[in-house]
């Protein structure tokens, strides 16, 4: 449970013993000056230029969603929350306001060339036993603080017997992941974040401190941020039920040669079909990497990877091998890896896959079946895009197109109805997701017209295959329209907008289309 400090700060604070300033920004800035003083000791204000503002600007996991903010406070607590919203609304910065908490937005949501709260210094985690929470009693809690990524999360619940479901790489932060859906390794067994959320402490944009739960009386608020992302308020603690922790955890890589690549698209759909662990799961993927992960050269490479967790219920799981033998039989196999480690690290393994340094995308629909039709179409479409980036001088290392299999009923853990949440997902399905990773700005079109050639085979086939699915909120496309993710309850969540954000002070990327947003000319989520 300690607070995780940048480097480029501990010696800023190693003998401070009130809140700081960095630069001159907050001598001439009624909002600011009125914050100093009000905030806990080793908070700071970091002006345009500062270290601390600096640090923030190069958080960003994107190149492109990075901005450098006039003034960035970073706080310890949520009355220091409370009290930076409310120094905003009297700030000129203000009027660009945008709060931060993993810099994993892909909807530029969490940065602004104004006012930014960066939570990063808020980052403990608890286990609790029955933690009442307004209205609320929570047998085993997993609370963890808003600034958190999942690597901290995990590192304060390993060994205890209990878990959050949290995202698979550790560097992405928890307020967006949990906000936006929360589909983690162990969304089979356990159901995503976002059903698992039990209470939220939110800070408003009134700069009123508030615990939302399902059943008191902000119990819309607590909907809203069931899938609706972070568009209410400031979420500054989850309170998660706690999952089992599993027990030791094995993960293999497999590099396919391509002239086995149409069986290894028939063994994942066998696979996907037939699998009835929800402890285990499979991840096929297209990627341009290494011939051997780590070394050799670059290219186009058919990756599958099988990630298995000790059921902590179960004495007679099948082993690994049992479990993943069908997925590889007859496979030529150029290269692979296996890791076998406890739960809370394999997020390490993940995190170089996606490297920070490129511009960067995460988008993708749902698909609730697949075939090697569907497989092989998607295939030759990314073998296009990589073929047009290096046309263009581009170098896409990293780049990827994964389809990420989700167990059929997510074990009895789906919400009775796509009214119950924001996010409409009472029928699973598996995810798929194009992660492109490029340098150049003048790729960017290039990038968002693959992306939905992606997105139009995938919708075409499920059309094809069953009723239309809601997209996953945290891979929202550009040019995605609001019900392609929120259906009908887009209307609801303007609403819920409009009363607690009545000023649409949270108006950066992906805005609800409430009056007040429309009137700022930020609103672009419509009914």
């Amino acid at each position: 449970m300690v607070r995780l400090i940048p480097a480029v700060a501990v010696w800023l604070c190693a003998s401070v013993a009130s809140a700081f300033v960095e630069g001159n920004c907050a001598k001439s800035d009624s909002g600011l000056s009125w914050l100093a003083p009000k905030l806990s000791p080793g908070a700071a204000i970091s002006c345009l230029g500062s270290p601390l503002q600096q640090y923030n600007a190069g958080r960003y996991w994107g190149q492109q969603y990075g901005k450098n903010a006039g003034v960035v406070v970073f706080p310890l607590t949520s009355q220091d929350v409370s009290y930076a919203v409310q120094a905003a609304a009297l700030s000129p910065l203000g009027v660009n306001f945008a709060f931060v908490s993993g810099a994993h937005s892909m909807t530029n949501a969490s940065s602004s060339t104004g006012f930014v709260i960066d939570l990063s210094w808020m980052n403990s985690t608890q286990v609790l036993q029955n933690v009442k929470v307004s209205d609320t009693t929570i047998g085993t809690a997993v609370a963890y603080q808003g600034g958190a990524k999942w690597a901290d999360v995990n590192a304060a619940t390993a060994g205890s017997g209990y878990c959050a479901v949290g995202a698979r790489v550790g560097n992405v932060g928890v307020g967006g992941f949990t906000t936006g859906g929360g589909i983690g390794f162990l969304a089979g067994p356990y159901g995503y974040a976002v059903d698992r959320l039990a209470a939220a402490e939110v800070v408003l944009m009134s700069g009123q401190i508030v615990n939302a739960t399902k059943t008191n009386q902000y119990s819309d608020l607590f909907w809203a941020l069931q899938g609706g992302g972070g568009q209410f308020g400031i979420v500054t603690k989850f309170y998660q039920r706690a999952a089992r922790e599993p027990t030791l955890s094995q993960v293999t890589v497999w590099v396919v040669d391509n002239s086995t690549a149409a069986l290894s698209r028939q063994n994942t759909v066998n696979w996907f079909n037939n699998n009835n662990d929800p402890y285990s799961l499979v991840y096929w993927a297209l990627a341009y990497v290494q011939s051997g992960l780590t070394e050799g050269d670059y290219g186009i490479q058919n990756v599958v990877v099988g990630v298995q967790f000790g059921d902590p219920t179960s004495t007679t799981q099948a082993d690994f091998n049992t479990t993943f033998t069908p997925l590889i039989n007859g496979l030529n196999i150029t290269a692979s890896a296996t890791y076998t480690l406890p739960f809370a690290y394999l997020t390490q393994i993940i995190d170089p896959f996606f490297p920070y340094g490129f511009r960067r995308g995460f988008y993708g629909p749902q698909t609730t079946k697949i075939t090697t039709d569907y497989l092989a179409a998607i295939t030759l479409e990314y073998n296009n895009y990589i073929n047009s980036q290096l046309a263009n001088n581009d170098f896409p290392a990293s780049a990827l197109w994964a389809l990420q299999y989700m167990y059929p009923g997510l074990n009895g853990n789906l919400p009775s109805s796509d009214s119950a949440t924001a996010w409409p997902h009472s029928v699973s399905a598996h995810q798929t997701l194009f992660s492109p990773a490029w340098s150049s700005a003048s790729d960017d079109a290039l990038v968002n017209n693959n992306n939905n050639i992606f997105n139009q085979i995938t919708y075409k086939f499920q059309q094809a295959n069953g009723a239309a699915i809601a997209d996953y909120p945290n891979y929202i496309s550009p040019s995605d329209a609001g019900n392609k993710v929120w259906g009908s309850n887009v209307a609801r969540l303007i609403l819920i907008k409009t009363k607690y954000d009545p000023l649409c002070r949270i108006n950066q990327g992906r805005v609800f289309a409430s009056p007040s947003c429309l009137l700022k000319g930020a609103g672009n989520i419509f009914p």
